[in-house]
């Protein structure tokens, strides 16, 4: 009898514990949607929204990237919190889920800087582009998800005997070329990895899928850079 008793207090208290843990699972991964309008020479402003629970004001964390180095310049904190017309008029929520965060950029020095931004530790939509002191284009990239990344150079261990010729007939070039599968991948296409703008100009009998390899000058340089995941961007 009180090995029975043991077992239902113990199953009893295991389910508990399991509730306790789903429930804290479904507060913390938050379905939250949202997107960066903007990035100016001010401000970046945007928005974030539990549909869920749309009077929940979220915090978002904006993220501001090096493009060339792909180093983190700057975690900027703020709560989507601010009252906008054009979010009331979609009829969703209040629309008091608009945010805007001042931008020091200046202290970042000259250069190309991506913008993202964070809620509930899910990625929002529209990665920005802003100069500080060069001129950009305006777009939007376009995030394809997460890629297994290697590296090849053109020795006869990594290319075999096509050395520095790629697949498409270009000679490959360092910050510039990667080997994909066309399938996932067509030739031409303009990806950005790590802050660097690559265009899909090769392909190998090991890349296969969600799979990219960069190219570099040297073997050294390939093997140091092993193997990677990373978020790969579409360029417009």
């Amino acid at each position: 009898m009180q090995k029975r008793k043991n077992i239902s207090w113990f199953l009893g208290t295991l389910l508990m514990m399991v509730s306790v843990f789903l429930g804290a699972t479904e507060a913390y991964a938050l379905p939250v949607t949202g997107i960066v309008d903007e990035a100016d020479e001010k401000s970046i402003r945007g928005w974030a929204l539990n549909p869920s629970d749309p009077l929940a004001a979220v915090e978002v964390k904006v993220v501001i990237l090096n493009q060339t180095s792909g180093q983190v310049a700057a975690e900027l904190y703020t709560t989507a919190s601010q009252h906008r017309e054009d979010l009331a008029a979609q009829g969703t929520g209040t629309g008091d889920y608009g945010f805007e965060i001042t931008v020091p950029w200046e202290t970042y020095g000259n250069g190309a800087y991506l913008v993202e931004a964070y809620a509930a530790g899910q990625k929002l939509s529209g990665t920005k582009v802003h100069g500080v002191g060069v001129t950009v284009p305006v777009t939007t990239l376009r995030s394809l998800g997460t890629f297994r990344t290697t590296a090849y150079c053109p020795c006869r261990q990594c290319s075999g005997k096509w050395g520095g010729r790629t697949s498409t007939g270009t000679v490959a070039t360092a910050n510039h070329t990667i080997s994909v599968d066309p399938r996932v991948i067509p030739y031409g296409t303009r990806l950005m990895i790590g802050g660097v703008i690559y265009t899909a100009e090769d392909c190998g009998g090991g890349v296969k899928g969600r799979h990219i390899d960069i190219f570099f000058n040297t073997h050294g340089e390939s093997r140091n850079y092993g193997s990677r995941s990373a978020e790969v961007y579409l360029v417009p």
